[in-house]
């Protein structure tokens, strides 16, 4: 890493620990901006997006909203400077602590600007407020970002999978990660106990907004949890065993580079489908897989058995459509 290089990844490193302060400045500022206004009780808790059912002394909610920020703060400062923190571990140290505080955060501001807006903790109704504090956790998405990202070098995988000249090739395996195959149904779970209170109580506000929130991420993370990875003459593609539904595709033409390598997921952000700067990945678990490297510079990786296969037959079939090949469908070869 050159000298430039370095200095820029450190600034970033600083950049992303400060920017972990904001939620802990934004609870200390309204605090000086509302103290004098505010009443002794604060709304905290609400059952759907009506009226709370739930209060708490503004000291006691002032607290809350000091610790719920202050500690990711400090963590997010200390991890920030600890130069021989791999940039993987730094950015999920960050983007965790920049979730909590910004929870903590979303809810002291919902507490005290609703109490205050009402002129009283009994009438702060929550209403479309709620999609603000689900959103507050967002947060931790902005240090995530702007912490340097890994870097990876990629070697070109050399060897080539044998075929004839009037033979194709097709390769396929499924993937499975047993944690996100029982996710949906702990989220089932929780979206029922979360929402049939408010259902049976008649705030249907609550349940189309929350309810559907919860049922969207359920159906997101089934779609992930069980997928085909396909390698033939077309290109590589993944999609959704449930729906046929396509996930990702990379085109022969557009692959500059494929690397065999072990897979950790928290080089790559985690598990499932993962998007960040430059790269995306659908990971598993920690393992054996690819990595691709296109022609536009992205990176693409994804935890699969047999990886050595399927990039002998990427490199091959690409080989041969970069010679001016064609595909006989008459003579396709499974691999």
């Amino acid at each position: 890493m050159t000298e430039v290089q370095q200095r820029t990844s450190a600034t970033r490193r600083i950049a992303a620990g400060l920017v972990g302060l904001i939620p802990l400045g934004a609870v200390g500022a309204t605090w000086l901006a509302w103290h004098d206004r505010l009443p002794a009780e604060l709304a905290s808790h609400w059952s759907g997006t009506g009226e709370p059912d739930g209060f708490m002394s503004t000291g006691a909610a002032l607290t809350l909203g000091l610790l719920l920020t202050g500690i990711p703060a400090v963590i997010g400062l200390i991890a920030a400077v600890i130069s021989s923190l791999r940039p993987a571990l730094l950015r999920g140290i960050l983007g965790f602590a920049g979730m909590v505080s910004g929870m903590g955060a979303g809810t002291w501001l919902i507490s005290a600007g609703l109490t205050l807006q009402a002129g009283s903790a009994e009438k702060a109704v929550l209403g479309w407020w709620l999609a603000a504090l689900i959103v507050s956790f967002l947060f931790g998405a902005l240090p995530y970002f702007i912490a340097p990202k890994p870097k990876f070098t990629t070697t070109m995988h050399e060897t080539r999978l044998q075929l004839g000249a009037n033979e194709s090739g097709a390769w396929s395996r499924t993937i499975t990660s047993k944690v996100l195959l029982w996710l949906p149904v702990a989220l089932l779970a929780v979206t029922a106990i979360m929402f049939i209170p408010a259902f049976t109580e008649g705030d249907l506000s609550a349940v189309w907004m929350g309810g559907g929130t919860m049922l969207a991420s359920t159906v997101v993370v089934a779609l992930i949890a069980h997928m085909q990875v396909t390698v033939d003459w077309r290109s590589l593609r993944i999609v959704s065993t449930l729906g046929r539904i396509p996930l990702k595709r990379i085109r022969l033409e557009d692959i500059a580079a494929v690397e065999v390598t072990e897979i950790r997921p928290s080089e790559w952000g985690g598990w499932g489908y993962r998007v960040m700067a430059g790269r995306s990945a659908v990971v598993m678990g920690a393992g054996p897989g690819l990595i691709i490297t296109t022609t536009a510079d992205k990176q693409f990786a994804v935890t699969v058995g047999d990886p050595e296969t399927a990039a002998s037959l990427l490199l091959a079939l690409r080989d041969r459509m970069d010679d001016g090949g064609t595909h006989h469908a008459g003579a396709a070869q499974t691999v």
